[in-house]
């Protein structure tokens, strides 16, 4: 029964209308009801119809005549409508909510609004039918879906003399499933048409009204994507809440075509009508998708089938783009309850800007698998508490094959990839690369550059970059990055060590500040053939003059960049010393040995110009540091960084040379009388059949380590041809062994990345060198150890349930153990005591879900960026306590304990040398003690 609610004792009917406005529906909502085929829809009269005009697509958007903000007074008033209102007819509230308004928008935002402010299902109705003539019976029908919100809008209507349409048809609600076919049951729905200056404009007041929130879905499962399992499986209750949503009030005909299909195509309002097959398979965009006015480039279905890989792109508008933030969530098709926990699959997500108005998204899958992505986004300049990330758009994404050799991307920062609004924030502006990818010439190499926007002098500022290996094990390569700051630009040097995939993340951090504020990030994807060395250590810090030089009068003359790339052997570097102060060259790199290293650099003084001489050994990085003695010690001058490698055009042809002296050169040359043997190559083994001049070069490459002069001379020596020469040459690749796996022996140990020590252990044990590299075979194995131990006690604590962690967070008052546990925990993840000595605050802490849950932080931590000191720290909290009295008293207690001492034995193994010299520290306090309380 379809209600009209104006009972008898209504008096005041004809102060609101004193003719009824007609009563439209594009069904025969009553038999009586008369088709109008103007208007494709049936009305209970006729009369007057004629003159209103028929279903077309309005003159101008919504935008253009309407701004909320100009009817907050219309708002107020509906929204505040005596409770009295309820109790009596619909003519009454109506005459209320109009009262005083000339303009039908204004009629038409009250009676909105005040649809809008009815929590139906929360009202305080009887459950016994409440008189026809009441308002509160139109709510009742409500409650009791025995009536909906269009029907009551369109009533409100008529009293307003408002023209309204029910529109009945095909809804994209809460219980569509994205690519499913459309039930004519299922997804059944009616909302209205009203018409407001000359056009007719979409409302639907209920999705305007709530929004089904938490409804428990069984068909799809969170993929770890900061919560990960710790939220997958809880149940959450079905509930409705209920607030007023801008879209559904004079909604424009594209964005509601996008969730909205009327049974007559007419009443979309479009001049090109959305089939119904076109609307089951179209992408489906939702409402703050056309809020933040984007639009969707490819793909334009819903459902994707992909064969390993995927793209999403859509363009944003030029004048807003800096000012929006994306974000995604990854569900994945549930399989049987043996499958197991879900892997990171969140992590083969890589979202970007190829430039400041497109995004992209990129999906990639190790598996064959059906996977549901949902992209939410906001607009940040938006002050208003209740404003948040909202969904823009949903693909059901199906992988018909897997991604062959698909590994994760790098962990995506907080601040998502590429230049964006924090880049500008921090005042700066890219120069070189644009996108939230670069991708790195054959050589792996790459530079990065900023300029300052506001013209200000970056030079004292700190700045920092990361390097992380991307894949499944994250990989600290900060040591193949260097920065420096040249002719006001920030320029970042990568060498990149192998092909693979990297996260860049660039930090910048002002005087006073104790938080680096992360900047710009971006995806370094190399292509290149063969390996990268790093860059020396200790060289991290920006490259070029130091504070000491501008005070002590030093200018760089011939090399003013502190990044220096060439390919001659030698170098020259002049500096101009106005005070003649004592300067020195320091030469170091893994490639040289600090003996070494003295006897391949010359000084001379010119007046009042100081010039080194740099030979450089082989192929590699180097480092040069400029030290001078001010009178209070040497002081720091000047950094470089050399990247050398020889141009093989350019090596000078030997061989036939030596040809020709064979048969004259019979003696052997004297060895050095200070050079020791030449590590281990006999004397004799070099016999006279050997030309001076090689011979001397393979003594000489093997007391220095040169791997690549050695090799070049060997080649040499082979290609004279001389059978003679077979025992020589066995014996030099022997060394050319030994220094290329004790120098991947060391890199890897350094790097202490698991599967390349692996290899490179293999491989001395294939080449049986055990013996010859014992002291770093032995590092090596105690390294390996140690990351099997660290990943032992990471895979304890992720495969903790959550109902575990929820029993250590339900304490009200823990045990010692407990909380002493926690607090080194947290500690170690960067809480201070003073934010850990309350229990509530470890207990709100656990609860955090998400980027922020408390697996999700230890298994992102990187064991090298905790400081010793703070590592002390929590070795001293859980001092007092044995595993045995903790796992009494906590079971998931003991688990974080065993972390906690297992990290904390770690980092002092890593820091035996200093260990002794550094004061355990819990606590914030103490820096700013220090500050305040100076020691001398």
């Amino acid at each position: 029964m379809f209600g009209m609610g104006c009972g008898p004792s209504s008096k005041k009917t004809s102060q609101v209308a004193p003719e009824l406005g007609r009563l439209f529906a594009t069904y025969q909502l009553i038999p009586s009801f008369k088709l109008s085929e103007k208007h494709h829809c049936y009305v209970d009269s006729l009369h007057g119809v004629d003159e209103l005009p028929e279903p077309r697509p309005p003159s101008v958007l919504k935008d253009v005549i309407f701004d909320p903000k100009q009817y907050s007074a219309v708002d107020m008033r509906a929204v505040q409508a005596p409770a009295k209102l309820l109790k009596q007819p619909l003519s009454t509230l109506v005459e209320y909510l109009t009262e005083g308004y000339q303009d039908d928008m204004s009629k038409m935002r009250a009676i909105y609004r005040w649809v809008t402010a009815q929590p139906v299902d929360q009202l305080s109705i009887e459950k016994k039918e409440p008189p026809h003539s009441h308002t509160q019976f139109q709510l009742w029908r409500i409650k009791h879906r025995k009536g909906n919100y269009a029907q009551l809008v369109s009533l409100l209507c008529r009293f307003a003399q408002i023209p309204c349409v029910i529109i009945h048809g095909k809804l994209k609600g809460s219980t569509y499933e994205v690519g499913e076919r459309m039930d004519d049951e299922q997804h059944y729905g009616e909302w209205n048409a009203v018409l407001v200056n000359g056009d007719w404009r979409f409302i639907n007041a209920y999705w305007g009204t709530c929004a089904e929130g938490g409804v428990e879905d069984t068909k799809w499962e969170v993929v770890e994507r900061g919560g990960g399992e710790d939220v997958k499986g809880e149940q959450i209750s079905k509930q409705l809440f209920y607030s007023c949503d801008e879209n559904y009030f004079l909604t424009d005909p594209d964005q509601m075509a996008s969730t909205h299909l009327p049974s007559d195509p007419i009443w979309q309002l479009k001049n090109k009508p959305v089939s119904e097959e076109n609307f089951e398979e179209r992408a489906f965009l939702k409402d703050r998708f056309y809020n933040l006015k984007l639009k969707l480039i490819s793909p334009q279905q819903c459902v994707v089938h992909a064969t390993g890989e995927v793209e999403i792109k859509f363009e944003l508008p030029k004048d807003k783009c800096m000012d929006m933030d994306f974000q995604y969530l990854m569900f994945r098709l549930k399989r049987t309850s043996s499958q197991g926990s879900l892997h990171r699959y969140d992590r083969y997500v890589f979202l970007h800007r190829l430039n400041e108005t497109i995004l992209v998204i990129r999906i990639r899958s190790p598996v064959v698998d059906t996977f549901r992505f949902e992209l939410v986004g906001k607009d940040v300049t938006v002050d208003d508490p209740a404003y948040d990330y909202d969904w823009l758009t949903i693909f059901k994404i199906i992988f018909t094959t897997e991604k062959e050799n698909c590994e994760p991307f790098p962990e995506c920062p907080v601040i998502g990839w590429g230049p964006g609004r924090d880049t500008i924030e921090c005042g700066l502006a890219p120069m070189s690369h644009f996108a939230g990818e670069i991708e790195a010439k054959d050589t792996g190499a790459l530079e990065v550059k900023f300029s300052p926007v506001d013209g200000k002098d970056w030079s004292a500022k700190s700045v920092r970059a990361e390097l992380v290996k991307g894949g499944n094990t994250a990989e600290d390569l900060s040591d193949h990055v260097v920065q420096r700051y040249e002719n006001g630009d920030i320029i970042f040097n990568v060498n990149t060590p192998r092909q693979g995939e990297y996260a860049l993340k660039l930090y910048t951090k002002e005087n006073g500040e104790e938080v680096d504020q992360n900047f710009c990030n971006y995806l370094v994807t190399s292509r290149q053939i063969g390996e990268n060395f790093a860059f020396p250590r200790g060289f991290n810090e920006k490259l070029g003059p130091k504070k000491g030089a501008m005070t002590a009068g030093i200018t760089a003359i011939s090399h003013p960049s502190g990044f220096i790339q060439t390919e001659d052997e030698e170098i020259v570097l002049e500096f101009q010393n106005d005070n003649n102060i004592d300067l020195s060259l320091n030469l170091s790199g893994k490639m040289v040995r600090p003996e070494v290293a003295k006897r391949l650099i010359t000084q001379e003084q010119d007046g009042n110009i100081c010039r080194f001489t740099v030979r450089f050994p082989q192929n590699g990085n180097y480092g040069l540091r400029l030290k001078g003695n001010t009178g209070k010690g040497f002081e720091d001058m000047y950094d470089y960084v050399v990247k050398y490698k020889k141009n093989r055009t350019k090596r000078t042809q030997v061989v036939p040379a030596a040809q020709a002296q064979i048969g004259s050169q019979t003696a052997t040359s004297a060895r050095p009388s200070d050079q020791p043997p030449a590590g281990g190559v006999r004397e004799k083994s070099l016999g006279s059949h050997l030309p001076n001049q090689l011979r001397e070069r393979i003594r000489n490459a093997i007391y220095e380590e040169n791997d690549k002069d050695l090799e070049s001379a060997v080649e040499e020596l082979k290609a004279l041809g001389l059978p003679t020469t077979k025992n020589d040459i066995d014996i030099a690749e022997k060394e050319l062994d030994v220094f290329r796996c004790r120098r991947e022996l060391v890199e890897a140990t350094t790097e202490k990345d698991m599967h390349i020590i692996r290899e490179v252990l293999k491989k001395v044990r294939e080449k049986q060198l055990e013996v010859r590299l014992e002291r770093e075979v032995v590092n090596a194995r105690s390294m390996l150890e140690r990351i099997r131990n660290i990943n032992k006690l990471l895979h304890a604590v992720l495969t903790l349930d959550q109902k575990t962690i929820a029993e250590i967070r339900c304490y009200n008052n823990p045990p010692p153990a407990v909380h002493r546990v926690m607090m080194a925990t947290l500690l170690l993840l960067g809480h201070w005591e003073e934010e850990t000595e309350e229990w509530k605050n470890v207990q709100i802490t656990l609860g955090k879900l998400g980027k922020e849950a408390i697996k999700r932080r230890i298994q992102e931590l990187n064991v090298d960026s905790i400081a010793l000191d703070v590592a002390l720290g929590a070795r001293d909290l859980i001092r007092d306590f044995s595993l045995d009295q903790v796992r009494m008293v906590s079971a998931g207690g003991a688990t974080f304990y065993v972390w906690v001492k297992g990290l904390t034995e770690e980092l002092e193994k890593r820091n035996a040398e200093v260990i002794d010299s550094v004061r355990p520290r819990t606590s914030n306090r103490r820096k700013r003690e220090r500050t305040m309380f100076p020691v001398d």
